[in-house]
């Protein structure tokens, strides 16, 4: 199916469906679940507990998924994606090509659009450590939201417009927010810090501990 009948479809379901309360929980590192209560998406997850010092996680920390799960994976270092568990976690999975090998058959591809029941996910190419990696945007029943992942570069992130949740690494937030500049988002949630960071109180930032239940509404 080209891009543009994924749009066309995606677009059609949309128009019918109200704007929905989407719930998030903050696993570690920039693993988040989230979930309408029918599907789940799963970002940068399942990642390599522990790996160069950062979050560890266990299974208690991952909620039971609503429906099928799509896992949205910027790159592949292991504090983002491990392969060995995806097939347990991702009922379909979205990424670099090196992310996707792991699950050829379950795997979508990083087009201009892609959907999954109510959501449909923008690919944006970013620059990080000479891989291929990918912000993403998704809207979701009513909602923008924008996954930054590990790039160092905001120019794509403050090209976005209308989002109602970014989140964003610490070193993102300082690099986008300096001179003045704003995120063009009603929330900015930081994710990827380690424990304990001291991330400065730009833009009314959020900074979930692990485990912590966030709520996102059009409220």
């Amino acid at each position: 199916m080209t891009p543009a009948l994924v749009l066309a479809g995606w677009l059609a379901c949309a128009a019918a469906a109200p704007a929905a309360e989407i719930r998030a929980r903050f696993i570690g590192n920039m693993a988040l679940q989230l979930t309408d209560g029918k599907v789940t998406l799963r970002s940068d997850f399942p990642y390599e507990s522990g790996y160069s010092g950062y979050m560890t996680w266990t299974d208690a920390l991952v909620p039971p998924a609503s429906g099928e799960t799509l896992c949205l994976v910027t790159h592949s270092h292991r504090d983002h994606f491990l392969a060995a568990l995806a097939a347990r976690h991702c009922t379909r999975l979205l990424g670099p090509a090196d992310v996707t090998a792991a699950l050829p058959d379950r795997a979508l591809k990083p087009e201009s659009s892609a959907a999954f029941g109510p959501i449909l996910v923008k690919p944006l190419a970013t620059p990080h450590a000479r891989l291929e990696h990918y912000s993403y945007r998704v809207e979701w029943s009513g909602l923008a939201f924008y996954f930054t992942g590990d790039t160092e570069d905001a120019s794509e992130l403050l090209r976005q417009r209308g989002l109602d949740v970014a989140f964003v690494s610490p070193w993102l937030l300082r690099s986008a927010t300096k001179g003045g500049a704003r995120i063009d988002a009603r929330r900015v949630v930081v994710y990827h810090h380690a424990t304990g960071e001291a991330v400065p109180e730009i833009q009314g930032r959020e900074l979930p501990r692990q485990g912590d239940e966030l709520i996102f509404s059009k409220e």
